[in-house]
């Protein structure tokens, strides 16, 4: 049995043990940087006296290279070239040698294809310099493990662009480098290694530091180490691959490109689409923005030159955050949902009751009605009657769990909700997708679930004469196959009185997904169903395809706008376009992608807004200045 005092020697043995340790570690490390002429990092390089007089020279030496913005993207589209984005050059924090010894690594995931063919990354360099080489790796360990690739690029697979000079001296440089080709799987994460950059004049090169802020892919931001250091932050760097992409649209003769998505502070990536009122002001919601729970923006009309702006920068409190697009309600007022604190709630943007002399002025918001647990909860505010009631509808939740429709009051105490409809995901459908006030002023809407067939159906709710209950006839049930499809969704009214929807994928006997825009036409108390548009998108040559919801102007044409990229395995192109069809008539095109091939690249995503002067406008997911989105505008 051990003593008090031998257990009390026991544990100073140990602690001292442990830090003997420790201090061995540390002066290895010491011993090891000391050795080396050239400090790991970029900022103590610059305090150094052997470096600092280079990065100020009396004369800057002749700028031997060409220009490079300084966002990664340059308006590649996101989906198929690049595969990873640690995020834009910061070159103000500090950036990490990746010569002299020195190997830093970062990690990414493979998100989008499976062969990485190129790379960018952003460094410091003393003025005047030019990389002319640099080895790299990708293992599945920080300079070790299985080894997936290796190399080095120089030559004409490696470039030089200079970007701009920072407060320390250094050139902010974009290093690309192509000729790659290595294998990676889908979803998983790797390290990828850069050591060896030779600099002519012998000089260090240091790796830029971003932390990832403005990163936007899976697996965001890297994980990073340094050989000397170990844990740094990560890096400003892309992994790219495939075959490079078609060139993003552009705005060319009745298309115009109105905003180009660039910061994690105007949301980027935009995929909700748009409303525009009778002016064409141009209304939207993101997430991020300053406080991280959303914002909702407008973009003013031509006359005021498209000023970009914030209306209302939501907090995640009791005002709610991670709105949905707003919709154009009576007045101008902003009527829209958004995540709740128990659950979602409804709100109200106006512009602020004091005169506001310029473009870009904030709103005030509020909260019209908060949804409980056992009610609907809103996903979307969809329409609103002359009456000044509005109505929405809910995929989940009611009475049944499997959605509602309900309807928002207005009266002097506050807004009352009423559940108009639940679901039962029976024969009468379930989910619902959209609702509309139709024009005999009963309700009309698609739900993707539920059906005689599982496939879903369009529905018609009836409105009492006075009181009483709202009542659910079901117009259409979907099969699920051809030609109808299932999943509908997205459904609208031109002035026909002919109702207009997308429904989702059947599989021809081919094994061709297709996806169908239907129409739904009154005739003698019956709706009689027609197929306007069947899209069949083969996955063997690795096509996709998206498409905008459909609209409706106040005369009554329909709209929508669609895109498709095909990647065959040895090239790229794509197409698309936007399209209108006046009641009974036939769609025409007002828009589409020059198609010269490879194409144009224009991922159109969600909702279209029309203005009083039959203006369409949209979005894109990627493409624009940045390649971090657009909103557009197609005239007549």
């Amino acid at each position: 049995m051990h003593s008090k005092s031998e257990f009390r020697n026991s544990i100073v043995f140990t602690i001292s043990f442990a830090a003997a340790v420790a201090l061995l570690v540390l002066l290895v490390v010491v011993a090891s940087r000391a050795q080396n002429p050239v400090p790991p990092t970029a900022r103590e390089a610059a305090a150094s006296p052997a470096f600092a007089g280079k990065l100020h020279p009396a004369t800057r030496p002749k700028l031997n290279k060409p220009q490079a913005a300084a966002h990664p993207r340059n308006g590649q589209p996101l989906q198929y070239q690049l595969y990873y984005d640690n995020g834009p050059a910061n070159g103000t924090t500090d950036a990490w040698t990746i010569n002299f010894g020195y190997i830093v690594s970062d990690t990414f995931v493979a998100d989008n294809g499976n062969s990485v063919t190129s790379f960018d990354l952003y460094v410091w360099e003393f003025p005047g310099d030019v990389l002319t080489s640099v080895d790299w790796s990708i293992t599945s360990a920080p300079v070790g493990g299985t080894v997936y690739g290796s190399g080095t690029v120089s030559g004409s697979s490696l470039t030089d662009a200079f970007i701009s000079t920072n407060q320390n001296g250094y050139d902010i440089d974009k290093i690309s480098a192509s000729g790659l080709n290595v294998s990676v799987t889908q979803g998983s994460t790797y390290w990828f290694n850069l050591q060896n950059a030779v600099i002519p004049s012998g000089d260090p090169v240091f790796w830029d530091e971003n932390s990832g802020k403005g990163c936007h892919s899976q697996g965001c931001p890297s994980q990073a180490t340094e050989s000397a250091v170990g844990t740094i932050p990560s890096e400003a760097f892309d992994i790219n691959g495939g075959y490079p992409p078609p060139p993003c649209f552009e705005s060319e003769e009745n298309m115009q490109i109105i905003h180009d998505f660039n910061s994690y502070l105007d949301g980027g990536k935009p995929s909700g689409g748009v409303a525009a009122d009778p002016a064409g002001n141009v209304y939207g919601a993101m997430s991020g923005g300053s406080t991280g729970f959303g914002f909702v923006y407008q973009i003013a009309g031509k006359n005021q030159g498209w000023p970009f702006n914030i209306l209302y920068n939501f907090t995640g409190g009791s005002d709610g955050g991670y709105p949905n697009p707003p919709m154009v309600g009576p007045h101008g007022i902003l009527y829209g949902t958004a995540a709740g604190e128990s659950g979602g709630l409804v709100y109200s943007l106006r512009p602020a009751p004091t005169a506001c002399l310029t473009a870009l002025c904030s709103w005030t918001e509020n909260v019209l009605y908060e949804f409980s647990d056992n009610n609907a909860f809103a996903e979307n505010i969809a329409a609103f009657d002359q009456q000044g009631n509005l109505y929405g509808f809910s995929g989940s939740g009611g009475k049944y769990g499997n959605g509602a429709v309900f309807e928002l009051t207005p009266s002097p105490g506050g807004w009352t909700e009423t559940v108009l409809y639940s679901f039962t995901g029976g024969s009468d459908g379930g989910g619902p997708d959209s609702v509309l006030v139709g024009q005999d002023n009963n309700l009309y809407g698609a739900a993707g679930g539920g059906g005689a067939n599982n496939a879903g159906v369009v529905f018609q709710l009836v409105r009492p004469p006075s009181g009483g209950n709202w009542t659910e006839n079901v117009i259409y049930t979907f099969s699920g196959q051809s030609p109808d499809g299932g999943d509908p969704r997205g459904l609208v009214q031109d002035g026909g009185g002919n109702l207009l929807g997308f429904s989702g994928y059947y599989v021809s006997e081919s094994g061709t997904p297709h996806i169908v825009l239907f129409m739904l036409s009154p005739s003698k108390g019956s709706w009689v169903f027609a197929v306007l548009e069947d899209i069949g998108i083969n996955p063997d040559y690795g096509e996709k395809w998206t498409g905008s919801g459909l609209a409706t102007d106040t005369a009554g044409n329909a709209y929508w706008a669609d895109a498709y990229f095909v990647d065959d395995g040895t090239a790229n192109w794509a197409g698309g376009g936007v399209f209108m069809r006046p009641p009974g008539g036939n769609w025409y095109t007002l828009w589409d992608v020059p198609y010269v091939p490879p194409g144009q690249f224009f991922w159109v995503e969600g909702t279209l807004g029309i203005d009083a002067s039959g203006n369409v406008y949209g979005t894109t997911s990627t493409c624009g200045k940045y390649g971090l989105g657009t909103v557009w505008k197609v005239s007549p």
